[in-house]
């Protein structure tokens, strides 16, 4: 089994390390530390490490133009600029107590998909899926407890998303022109491994991070699982192909939750990995403005 290595141990260790993205524009990583209100981002090789704390939880972000970032804050997605910091709401929702935004990605034309979290000790299945457009953030599928991780087929056609807490990864029928999924259906049922981020290769197949199984686990488009990749850390939260030719998957973990004796056994945890692979993966698009609503008052 191949296994990841660290990208650079300079970097921060997250507590709860989430969003990995590359940007093809400035051949730079972002990533983000969602407990921690911080936004990371380096070069390929993990240097030229730049930071920017953020006033909430912040879940994913995207460089979107110039100095703007595009972000998910713990209940508004919203328009950040890195030399002030001044906040730019996009979209808000009115969430219940113990719920944030999760994991966002966007599909191959540009529209940004977004899950929730229930982080309560007994979480109920009240969080949703959401999808961004012209009017906001649009509830397009309760009954959650955790819409996590995303990702698209090479040709749009299909979409997967992570169910974490049934340890089911979905299956969807996706028309790029509407952005409209139908037709669920289960793509894998892990059982009890916990299905984090998703990322997708050139040739359509699913890499799921797996968090509290130390592993990245690969899946054919039948969702046959097809390959390994091991993480020396138990917490693995989100992958995302990067670097010039896209064969390097970089690898976000976390350590939220770990006592000591589980930090001393891991303690790697929290870091980012890389590996090369041989099968390039697709580009991941930032949000596009086509789908994204008019600015609001600034914070």
């Amino acid at each position: 089994m191949a296994q990841a290595q660290p990208l650079n141990l300079d970097l921060p260790r997250c507590r709860l390390g989430e969003g990995m993205f590359w940007d093809a524009i400035t051949s730079r990583l972002f990533w983000v530390d969602i407990d921690g209100q911080q936004i990371h981002s380096c070069n390929a090789l993990g240097r030229d490490l730049q930071t920017i704390s953020t006033r909430l939880p912040v879940s994913f972000v995207f460089p979107i133009e110039g100095a703007t970032l595009l972000a998910g804050l713990a209940d508004a997605i919203a328009l950040l600029d890195r030399a002030t910091g001044q906040e730019t709401s996009l979209a808000t929702l009115n969430l219940p107590e113990g719920h944030r935004l999760n994991d966002g990605k966007c599909d191959p034309d540009g529209r940004l998909w977004a899950g929730t979290i229930n982080t309560s000790n007994e979480p109920s299945e009240t969080a949703a899926l959401y999808r961004l457009g012209q009017h906001g953030l649009s509830e397009i599928e309760g009954g959650y407890k955790n819409a996590n991780g995303k990702a698209w087929s090479p040709d749009g056609a299909v979409m997967y998303h992570a169910d974490t807490s049934r340890g089911i990864i979905w299956q969807y029928d996706y028309d790029l022109q509407t952005g409209v999924a139908d037709h669920k259906r289960v793509f894998v049922n892990l059982g009890e491994a916990n299905p984090d981020g998703l990322t997708s290769d050139a040739d359509g197949n699913v890499y799921a991070a797996i968090f509290g199984g130390s592993c990245v686990q690969v899946f054919s488009p039948r969702g046959a699982r097809i390959d390994e990749i091991a993480v020396p850390v138990p917490n693995v939260t989100s992958c995302a192909f990067g670097g010039e030719d896209l064969r390097t998957l970089f690898i976000t973990t976390a350590f939220e939750g770990m006592d000591d004796a589980a930090l001393k056994a891991a303690p790697l945890s929290g870091h980012v990995f890389f590996i090369d692979r041989t099968v390039a993966g697709q580009p991941s698009p930032p949000p596009s403005k086509q789908h994204i609503p008019s600015p609001q008052d600034p914070r």
